[in-house]
């Protein structure tokens, strides 16, 4: 920090030394001012901690210079000279070449900032270029065991600030910034307990721990783990987190803010995303990017490329950095001034997601990616151009098109979800585009006012009328399967659809909402295809039970094992 503030002022040292050289009887003057200023510079690093890049220190270097020319020029030497023979009395001027070198230095810098601005602004290419592309026409596949999508934040914070109560000493605290993480193979959200200001943690010396709730299960709760952090985001003075790693590596400009990870053992740390500017500018470089790890009990810090960080770092690159590549990726792919005025091949990501924009999925293999979807930048588009992962750990952003390009987007996703509960004012968040069944389909969340989880929402993205709604994700996507094969809309299911007659004893039988309508899934005894009628079509079939002899004729999803009823008797129940 030291350093830095002495080369946020180069230039007002160099000055002095140029003063001192000139007028060495002003040496307590000069060098006391610079001295000030020195000493201002290491209060506005250590309060602001600037950008360590070139370009900043340059700004730095401009100010502080033209801060204390005026200090240079009272210290300059005068000297007599004769104005011609009329005159007697010599003129006296200031003849001071070390304050021209001084000014031409500062306007030299001033130059280079302008340069380097213009580099940053303008010169997008080449950050483009360093980013890691890979273009797929195909999407995975979900997995049908997997869990398609995790509680949203906002319910996850405010089962956190209610379990607030199990912190020691609760009005020292508040809750931190949630972060995703896989621990022991299961995908959890952890949010660090943080000072709630200055006198608090003075006070308190240490957070008590951290709170840790599984994120696939909507009926969850939190659970407070006791793990002393003495470094921490909301720490003060040298026990600040990021101030720690600010001081410790200072060739290193920081990207976005220190967020928690913690080992399988419980172990707490701090990460903090970090890359070498471009030149003289601030630009950064993707395919350098590393991370600092940070121990939130001893302090002690660590550097890495963000691919060779330890394993239980889910997170290397930070949300705020992933939000950015898409920003370069869908705008600048052909340079600056295309992306404000041709705009050929532009695509606009949108910001729906629930950090920085983007938000955080977990695939079978336990690694983390950030989703985002990108739209025509056109103002009236509400259409997909395909959307995006980036891989947390290696940078790698892996753009999806084929079957994604020209269906509905993510805003149009939330607006479709939300007009099933319009009197109910549930709002949609977390919106994710998966292919099910070789079909492109937005998995939405629904919450209440309170921000309390109320349903899941599968919508084909392409079929707004193909949409199914279930308080749990594998009900909801049970549901939707159902439909697809109903409506036989995509390759697979068009492929291993088939219609068959039915006629057998119900084993069980459970009944669903779907929006304004119910569904019944029921199951024949002797056969393994998952049933589903809708009130709509048969009323009656809500009075369905187990025991119900029944007669139908229905489509069958035979990869999935759903089957829709297309015709229907209950010859129990008539």
């Amino acid at each position: 920090m030291l350093l830095v503030a002495f080369f946020c002022t180069l230039s007002a040292f160099i000055m002095a030394i140029m003063g001192i050289v000139q007028r060495p009887q002003h040496l307590q003057m000069l060098a006391g001012i610079y001295i000030v200023y020195y000493v201002i510079a290491i209060g506005v690093v250590f309060v602001i901690l600037p950008s360590k890049a070139l370009f900043s220190l340059i700004i730095m270097n401009v100010i502080s210079g033209v801060l204390y020319l005026p200090f240079l020029a009272l210290s300059s030497p005068n000297v007599a000279v004769e104005t011609g023979s009329g005159d007697k009395r010599p003129h006296v001027r200031s003849q001071n070449k070390g304050l021209n070198v001084a000014a031409g230095l500062l306007a030299l810098l001033f130059v280079v900032s302008l340069f380097g601005a213009a580099q940053t602004k303008f010169g997008v290419k080449p950050v483009y270029n360093s980013l890691k592309i890979k273009t797929m026409k195909t999407a995975p596949l979900l997995d049908k065991d997997a869990t398609p999508i995790a509680i949203a934040p906002k319910t996850v914070r405010n089962k956190m600030n209610k379990a607030m109560s199990a912190v020691p000493n609760t009005s020292y605290y508040k809750l931190g910034a949630l972060q995703t993480q896989v621990v022991k193979g299961k995908t959890v959200y952890i949010a660090p307990v943080e000072f709630d200001g200055f006198w608090r943690w003075q006070r308190a010396k240490k957070s008590p721990g951290y709170f840790m709730i599984d994120a696939t299960n909507v009926n969850a709760e939190p659970h407070f783990i006791k793990q002393s952090m003495k470094y921490t985001p909301s720490a003060y003075l040298f026990e600040d987190a990021q101030r720690v790693i600010y001081n410790r590596f200072p060739g290193w400009v920081q990207e976005g803010q220190p967020q928690l990870e913690i080992k399988d053992s419980g172990e707490p740390y701090f990460i903090q995303t970090v890359y070498k500017a471009r030149g003289v500018s601030s630009r950064i470089n993707y395919k350098s990017l590393h991370v600092v790890v940070l121990n939130a009990k001893t302090g002690d810090t660590k550097l890495y490329s963000a691919a060779g960080a330890p394993k239980f770092i889910n997170e290397s690159i930070a949300s705020s950095t992933a939000a950015e590549m898409n920003e370069i990726f869908g705008w600048y792919g052909n340079g600056y001034f295309n992306a404000h005025f041709n705009k050929t091949g532009v695509k606009d990501p949108n910001s729906n997601g629930t950090e920085d924009g983007v938000t955080p999925v977990v695939d079978k293999h336990g690694d983390i990616s950030y989703f985002n979807d990108f739209t025509s930048p056109k103002t009236s588009a509400d259409s997909t151009m395909g959307y995006s992962m980036i891989n947390a750990r290696t940078g790698t952003l892996t753009y999806y098109t084929g079957k994604n390009i020209g269906v509905m987007d993510s805003d149009g996703a939330k607006k479709i979800a939300e007009k099933e509960y319009v009197a109910q004012k549930w709002s949609a968040t977390m919106p994710i585009m998966y292919n099910i069944d070789g079909t492109p389909t937005w998995v939405v969340s629904l919450l209440d006012s309170t921000g309390a989880f109320r349903s899941y929402a599968y919508i084909k993205a392409a079929d707004q009328s193909v949409k199914a709604y279930a308080t749990t994700a594998t009900q909801a996507l049970d549901q939707y399967r159902v439909q697809l094969a109903t409506v036989g809309s995509t390759a697979s299911s068009t492929t291993n659809s088939k219609t068959i007659k039915l006629k057998g004893t119900v084993e069980r039988v459970v009944v669903i909402p779907n929006g304004d309508n119910q569904n019944v899934l029921f199951a024949v005894k002797g056969n393994d295809t998952l049933w589903t009628v809708g009130t709509a079509d048969y009323p009656k079939a809500v009075l369905m039970k187990a025991g119900d002899q029944v007669k139908l004729t229905g489509r069958v999803n035979e990869s999935a094992k759903t089957g829709t009823v297309e015709s229907y008797v209950n010859q129990s129940f008539k």
